[in-house]
C-alpha cells in the first residue's frame, strides 16, 4: 500500500513540475511575441525634464501631464518625464520602448500610457506581473490624476499636473 501511495506522489510531483515547465515556456513565448510583433515605428519620443526636471511649455492652454520618478532602482529619483496633451508612451524592456525599463519584473512591452486633457490613462499590455495603479492591480485601462502612483516593475512613478 505504501508502495502505491509513494508511486502516485511522484507521478502528482512530475505533473506539477511539466505544469510549471509548461507556464514558464508560455511566458517567454508570449514575452518574444510581443517583441516581434512590435515591428511598427516606435512611438513619439517623450522626453525627460530639464535640468530640475520641468516641464516644456504645454501648447493649446492644456496642463501638462509628468510622470515623477519615487522609487527605482535604474531611475534618478525625482526625475520627471514629460507627456504633453495627445502623448502615448510605451514602457518596457524592449528596445523600441519609449521609457526602457531594464528590469527583471517588467515584460517587453509592459504597459501604455496615454495623455489626455483629464489626466494619464494607464493600460497594462498582458504584462507577466502586472502594473499596479494606486496600489491595486490594472485589470483594465484607467484614468490617473495628479498625486497617484503607479507601479511598473520595481519603478514607482507620481503622476503630477503642471
Amino acid at each position: 500500500m505504501v508502495q502505491l501511495v509513494l508511486l502516485a506522489a511522484k507521478f502528482l510531483f512530475l505533473l506539477v513540475l511539466y505544469l510549471f515547465v509548461f507556464m514558464v515556456v508560455r511566458a517567454i513565448s508570449r514575452d518574444i511575441r510581443h517583441v516581434s510583433l512590435a515591428a511598427a515605428p516606435p512611438p513619439d519620443p517623450v522626453g525627460w525634464g530639464g535640468p530640475a526636471g520641468l516641464p516644456s511649455p504645454v501648447e493649446g492652454g492644456h496642463r501638462a501631464w509628468v510622470l515623477s520618478v519615487r522609487e527605482s532602482p535604474m531611475l534618478e529619483v525625482g526625475r520627471a518625464l514629460n507627456l504633453p496633451v495627445g502623448s502615448r508612451l510605451v514602457i518596457g524592456r524592449a528596445p523600441d520602448a519609449g521609457l526602457q525599463l531594464l528590469d527583471t519584473f517588467v515584460s517587453s512591452r509592459h504597459a501604455v500610457v496615454d495623455s489626455t486633457p483629464d489626466g494619464l490613462v494607464v493600460e497594462d499590455l498582458g504584462s507577466t506581473n502586472g502594473t499596479l495603479v494606486r496600489g491595486e492591480p490594472l485589470t483594465g485601462p484607467v484614468l490617473v490624476g495628479d498625486g497617484d502612483q503607479v507601479a511598473i516593475g520595481d519603478t514607482v512613478f507620481v503622476v503630477e499636473a503642471r
